[in-house]
Formats: structure tokens, C-alpha cells, sequence
């Protein structure tokens, strides 16, 4: 997969294109079907497909009082892309100056005249240009003044509610791990590095991963049951988010506690999806109350996963 970091970039050079666009956070169901509408129909037609996406988000820079956090890492949303079969990326810098595209513009400078879009994927509810003034009925019109086809995607339903990423950044966020995981077609995962903590979990007998994690959207703090990848290793683990109170509030961090596992994994790049929540965080009155509770914990991590029948 090529990945250009601006519309500009002279390296980018095509002759003609099957395109999608939008910010893609989370890359759930919905974003898969037109990721995946446009690969296939690229396939086709044999030409490639491409991902028109903007960074930052646009809300970050035209009202970051109201701009979200991200579902996914830049890294990790590329690499999804690459998983669903992209095969060239344009991530635009969303900037005051691109912000002032006119949608005519947008469409005759970017989509026809850099990217030579023979076909357009998008959903139906798909707004563009400045002000939000393009709609997919006009775009439709531009296809067939400027030779291209539009494809729209209806939106995707899971449990007669629609799929989207301010859906499942809520979600998340309220610690409902579990509900996200069919609108996403996996479970909601951080990644990051494992670093040095306090060492507090080795002393009483649960040796924990720390990680240093730069995705975003993090589930409310409490205990889940989770799985932590390792390069290709997926193992059962049990995970806390939140600041450690028994210990006296600290800043807040997550902990993965892997079963059965004792290699040193230092500095290693590691992924966590989180299955289940287990219960909220406690402070307890002693440490013996906590490690207690750790067990019961590990148990109950054990049978979610084993129900679930996630391999290890």
C-alpha cells in the first residue's frame, strides 16, 4: 500500500482511480463496505483504489471545542486500510486554506484533477466543500458532466441502531466494550509500548504490562477482560484502566495482567482489545482485600474468554 501525505505529493501520479473519502475513525462496518466497494470494484476494472482521508479531524481545526478523540492511531488505521486491501492512501492536511474549497473545487482540483476518479464510493448522508455545501445528489450531477460514476452506501444497522464512530467513541468511553465489537468486526484495541511502572503488581504476585499508549479513546476505568497482542501471539489477559487507588490516586494508566505468562517484554509494541468489563475500579482497604479480589478477577476474565471461545 502507498501512502501519500498530501494531495500535492508529485510522487502521487494517476491515471485513474476508484476513491473513497471521509476521516474513516474506528474503520467500522460501515466504513468497511465502502472501503470495500471500491477495492472490489477497482479489482475489476484494474485500476487502483484510494483512500482520501484528512488530518487532523476537521472538527480540530474548525471547532476543536467539539472535535473527538480518535478510535484508532494513525499507525493503526493504516494498517487496517492495508488489511482491507487499499492500495494507495492520501491522508490531506485539513487546514484553514483546504477548508475553503468550494465543493465545485473539491471535486473538479481533487477528486477529477489529482486523483482521476473514474468512480466514487460514498455514503448517502456524505457532505463536502466548504460550509458542508456538496451533497451526494450534486456529486452525482458532477459525475456526469465530468465522467464518473457514484456508488453510495447505505448506512449499516446493528441492533436496529446505526453504526458510527460517535456511537462507539461513546460507548467506549462508558466502558460498554462489549456492545462495539459487532459494529467494528473486531473488538476496540489500544496500542502503544510496554514501560516500567511502579513494579507494585510483581510484588504481589501479578506482574503487570504497563502500557504507553497513544491511541485516544480509552474505556472507562475499571477491570476488563482482554486480549494482549504480542507480535503474533494473542494472549488471555486481565486489564485495569484507571489510577490505582488502593495505592493513593495516581496519573491514570493501563495494566495488563497476562495468564500464564512470565516473559520479560520491556519496550515491546503490543496491542490490547478489550473483550468484557468486569467490574468498576475499588479502592480497598488493604492489599490482601486487593489481591483477593485479583483472583476473583482472573477467574472471571477466564470464563468471558473461554465462552467466548478466543483462541490463546
Amino acid at each position: 500500500m502507498q501512502i501519500f501525505r498530501h494531495i500535492d505529493d508529485p510522487g502521487l501520479s494517476l491515471a485513474g482511480s476508484v476513491v473513497t473519502l471521509g476521516n474513516f475513525d474506528g474503520i467500522h462496518l460501515g466504513h468497511q463496505a465502502l472501503i470495500g466497494g471500491a477495492v472490489a470494484e477497482a479489482k475489476k476494472v484494474a485500476i487502483p483504489s484510494v483512500v482520501l482521508t484528512f488530518e487532523p479531524h476537521p472538527l480540530k481545526v474548525l471547532a476543536p471545542e467539539r472535535a473527538p478523540k480518535m478510535l484508532l492511531a494513525h499507525k493503526d488505521k493504516m494498517q487496517l486500510l492495508q488489511t482491507l486491501g487499499v492500495e494507495v492512501v492520501v491522508i490531506q492536511n485539513f487546514d484553514l486554506s483546504f477548508a475553503k474549497l468550494s465543493a465545485d473545487e473539491f471535486v473538479r482540483g481533487i477528486l477529477v484533477g489529482r486523483l482521476k476518479a473514474r468512480k466514487i464510493w460514498v455514503g448517502r448522508d456524505l457532505r463536502f466543500g466548504q460550509g458542508r455545501s456538496g451533497s451526494v445528489t450534486e456529486l452525482e450531477r458532477w459525475g456526469g458532466e465530468l465522467g464518473f460514476a457514484v456508488a453510495t452506501v447505505d448506512a449499516i444497522l446493528v441492533n436496529g441502531a446505526r453504526v458510527s464512530s460517535s456511537r462507539i467513541r461513546q460507548l467506549v468511553t462508558d466502558g460498554h466494550v462489549d456492545a462495539v465489537e459487532p459494529m467494528l468486526g473486531r473488538f476496540h484495541f489500544i496500542s502503544g509500548r510496554v514501560v516500567r511502572g511502579h513494579r507494585r503488581g510483581r510484588e504481589i504476585g501479578f506482574p503487570t504490562a504497563n502500557i504507553s499508549t497513544r491511541t485516544e479513546v480509552l474505556p472507562m476505568d475499571g477491570i476488563y477482560a482482554t486480549l494482549f497482542q504480542l507480535g503474533e501471539r494473542r494472549l488471555w489477559s486481565v486489564s485495569s484502566v484507571g489510577v490505582n487507588p488502593t495505592f493513593g490516586d495516581g496519573p491514570r494508566t493501563v495494566e495488563s495482567y497476562i495468564l500464564n505468562f512470565t516473559d520479560d517484554i520491556y519496550g515491546e509494541a503490543v496491542q490490547l482489545s478489550f473483550v468484557s468489563r468486569i467490574r468498576s475500579e475499588t479502592k480497598f482497604a488493604s492489599v490482601d482485600a486487593l489481591v483477593s479480589q485479583i483472583h476473583q478477577d482472573v477467574h472471571s476474565a477466564e470464563a468471558i474468554l473461554r465462552e467466548l471461545n478466543l483462541p490463546r
